[in-house]
């Protein structure tokens, strides 16, 4: 039998942005399982080599040790994988086995589905809410990160004067902020916002902006790292939702596009930028 604090410690720090790193050092994860977990969920696309949805077990588990909300047996301990169920309405659940072998993972994933042996069934995690915030706190932005680095990512603004630039910036977050624009978005360790940037028109909002900024909350203010091509922020934004329809249809299409042209999404640059920080 193990206990909440043994396996809080053997996850490591919860203020990291690497968190499918750090599911990795915690646990074995075989491709053949997280492949029939694709399988069985409700159908929705999960991107190349199903990193969306490892990054999406990568937030869930531990919010399920942190939260309690796992059964245990023996070797053994359950958790529900996440919100996720098969197209009848049943749960998902993830049986993890511990390792006995030293410098390994001190765990492995042995089992994945919805037909789950357990003396007692798990229930899934609370979404935390992201804090909340005042609409008229002010915006700071890190300004090399957002168009110096990335130009590339707003040519329209390329000949713009700096300071220009980021009152476009500040300007289009602070729109989309009062017409409730914002999405729950898992970023910095923690809920955040995600927040869509219409900066060449707002004639229809039901369609992709030209850009999305990841918005996390401080005391006073609103803190900008970065910005990210629409689908870019799909993987923490799918955490913050029970289902993926949930999410806007542009950022649904938008992902669908993006996600078997790439490795793994190029919003893990903007994880490494944020831990510099």
């Amino acid at each position: 039998m193990t206990t909440q604090e043994e396996l809080l410690e053997q996850l490591g720090s919860a203020y990291t942005s690497k968190v499918v790193p750090r599911l990795h050092g915690f646990a074995f994860i075989p491709d053949n399982l997280l492949e029939g977990l694709a399988r069985e969920a409700l159908s929705e696309h999960w991107g190349n080599n199903h990193y969306a949805l490892e990054k999406y077990l990568a937030v869930h588990v531990p919010w399920s040790i942190e939260q309690g909300r796992f059964t245990q047996r023996n070797n053994q301990f359950y958790v529900t994988a996440g919100h996720l169920q098969t197209r009848y309405g049943t749960p998902l659940y993830l049986v993890f086995q511990r390792l006995a072998e030293t410098g390994r993972s001190p765990w492995r994933l042995v089992a994945a589905g919805s037909r789950i042996a357990a003396p007692e069934l798990p229930t899934p995690p609370d979404i935390p809410p992201p804090p909340a915030f005042d609409r008229g706190a002010e915006i700071v932005m890190s300004h090399d990160h957002i168009l110096g680095d990335n130009a590339d990512r707003v040519p329209f603004l390329r000949d713009t004067p700096p300071v220009a630039q980021m009152c476009a910036v500040s300007g289009a977050i602070q729109w989309s902020l009062n017409r409730g624009l914002h999405l729950g978005h898992w970023y910095f360790g923690q809920m955040n916002y995600v927040v869509p940037l219409y900066l060449q028109s707002r004639e229809n909002i039901t369609r992709a902006p030209d850009l999305v900024a990841p918005v996390q909350v401080s005391p006073g203010s609103l803190l900008v790292r970065t910005v990210l091509e629409a689908q870019m922020a799909y993987p923490n934004a799918r955490v913050a939702v029970h289902r993926h329809d949930q999410l806007p249809a542009w950022l649904l299409e938008g992902w669908v596009a993006f996600a078997d042209r790439v490795v793994a999404p190029e919003e893990d640059l903007e994880e490494s930028e944020s831990d510099e920080v």
